[in-house]
């Protein structure tokens, strides 16, 4: 406003020359201004050289980096792939031409390129599950609007219509494994030591294990949930040790020291049972399969019908795929769901449109995500409950940044049991956002989350609370500091309801850094 009024009042006897020196000289003014009222982070801020520079606490606790996440950890684009099989709606029941054409495909000779089978616009019927099992394959539609390719799941139970699924588990080589020796090695660590080094190779995949005790199930509370509902249940250690999957960058065998790819985002704790470092396998994951360009609609029989399309796309054990530019309708739980098995996919500009299912627990998790190192990115929900959302235990680092949800049903957040990692970056939400302990709720759901970071969010209200010994940090925010319904500390709050803070994406910021080289 400043600047406008400055013009009107050069602009009547003023030489030109002057005119353009005042505005010069003004428009610097305001530009040092601008600079002077960018609000930042005491936690993570952009310093003189124009790098990332983050705070750490006294024993080195910082927020992570959030980098590693995502299809090849966000540092390769999808790839086209090359068509090999085309299919067009029958008119009637298209589940077996679909899934015979997929094996058929799954059965050629597999190359570095993926292979691509084009449904083309039109509307598909589908009946039961779909199954994609193999490497290097995509399913393209032609759209995902209503006169794109259009897939109408008619199934009367409760299924998935596209199941990405690979086979086995992760298998930890635990006779090979090496206890870290470090005291205590923070969140967003890269770096630890261990006892013999050398045991260890440039670019070998590695299980970082963050031990669980009843020590430090009694530390944080978790051992006496007040007023348990029927069915709910204490902590136990036993089922809480958290497997963080990670690649080894450097090997330093003088001092034992151990560098991996993406951050420590649970600290190890000796005093907690500390970590150990081992080397693992997972034969049977699937990778480079990608879903495209389609619209799926449930049908159902009322609008609390439980028996109908359950998960629009199911993916687990499968690393480095993708979803993009697709669309649910009336699918009871999730447009996408990411199995605890998974690793380093992308999810993107996908939408999530009115669930059908009566309203209560496992319902309408709109974007739900168990697994670790997996990007949600541009994704929207209309009429859910929790949207972007993860489970119990849940091993991060993991992103959303830029979602929405709307009409919502309850929060955005981890939901349940000790979800760490996970940066929720420019989310809106017409609800609530919430990290928080949720005590008795559920079975005993207790903290949902723990290292968990909302970055420049906004929702009607949240509660953001810090566990014990541990932080949830929410800044930037713009909405209401609603607590919760246990009083708990309230986590790290900064630059609330000023309109954001720089920089405006932590994510993107991070990002930048890597294509920079200046990580």
């Amino acid at each position: 406003m400043g600047y406008i009024w400055f013009n009107k009042l050069i602009s009547h006897n003023t030489t030109c020359f002057m005119k353009q020196l005042l505005q010069i000289v003004i428009a610097f003014l305001v530009f040092i201004f601008n600079a002077q009222a960018q609000v930042t982070s005491s936690w993570v801020k952009i310093d003189k050289d124009n790098k990332l520079s983050y705070y750490k606490d006294s024993v080195g606790n910082r927020i992570p980096d959030f980098t590693a996440v995502g299809y090849r950890g966000g540092t390769a684009t999808f790839p086209t792939g090359r068509l090999v099989a085309t299919l067009s709606p029958s008119g009637g029941d298209d589940t077996h031409r679909l899934q015979q054409l997929i094996d058929s495909v799954s059965n050629l000779p597999t190359t570095d390129i993926p292979k691509v089978i084009l449904l083309t616009k039109g509307n598909y019927t589908i009946a039961s599950t779909i199954k994609i099992n193999t490497n290097g394959l995509i399913i393209r539609g032609e759209g995902s609007n209503e006169d794109g390719t259009v897939i109408t799941y008619t199934a009367t139970k409760q299924s998935d219509l596209l199941v990405v699924e690979g086979k086995g588990k992760l298998s930890t080589a635990e006779g090979k494994s090496e206890r870290i020796t470090d005291d205590y090695v923070p969140v967003g660590a890269y770096q630890f030591r261990v006892k013999h080094a050398s045991s260890f190779t440039v670019n070998e995949p590695v299980v970082v294990r963050r031990i669980a005790t009843d020590g430090w199930i009694h530390a944080i509370g978790m051992d006496n949930i007040q007023d348990l509902r029927d069915g709910g249940r204490n902590w136990e250690a036993k089922g809480f040790d958290q497997d963080f999957e990670r690649i080894v960058t450097s090997v330093d065998k003088q001092t034992g020291t151990i560098t991996i790819n993406a951050p420590i985002v649970m600290p190890m704790d000796a005093r907690y049972g500390g970590g150990l470092l081992m080397p693992y396998s997972f034969k049977g994951r699937i990778s480079e399969v990608g879903i495209e360009n389609l619209r799926m609609i449930s049908t159902y029989s009322n609008e609390t019908d439980e028996q109908h399309g359950w998960c629009a796309i199911k993916i687990e054990a499968a690393e480095n795929c993708w979803v993009q530019n697709v669309v649910s309708v009336h699918f009871g739980t999730s447009c996408v769901n990411i199995g605890s098995s998974s690793k380093n996919n992308t999810v993107r500009n996908c939408v999530c449109l009115d669930p059908v299912s009566i309203i209560t627990g496992g319902r309408r998790y709109s974007f739900n995500c168990d697994g670790q190192l997996n990007l949600f990115q541009n994704c929207t929900a209309r009429n859910g409950r929790h949207d972007f959302v993860t489970g119990g235990r849940v091993c991060g680092p993991n992103v959303f940044t830029y979602c929405t949800a709307t009409l919502t049903h309850a929060d955005i957040g981890p939901h349940h049991r000790w979800a760490v990692g996970t940066l929720y970056d420019n989310v809106t939400s017409d609800g609530a956002i919430n990290a928080q302990d949720r005590g008795n709720w559920g079975t005993g759901h207790g903290w949902s989350g723990a290292y968990q970071v909302f970055w420049n969010c906004i929702s009607a209200e949240a509660a953001i609370q810090n566990p014990p010994m541990a932080y949830n940090w929410n800044i930037g925010y713009k909405g209401e500091n609603k607590g919760a319904k246990l009083v708990r500390n309230n986590g790290v709050w900064e630059a609330i309801n000023v309109g954001g803070v720089t920089p405006a994406s932590l994510y993107k910021a991070q990002m930048a850094e890597v294509w920079m080289g200046k990580k």
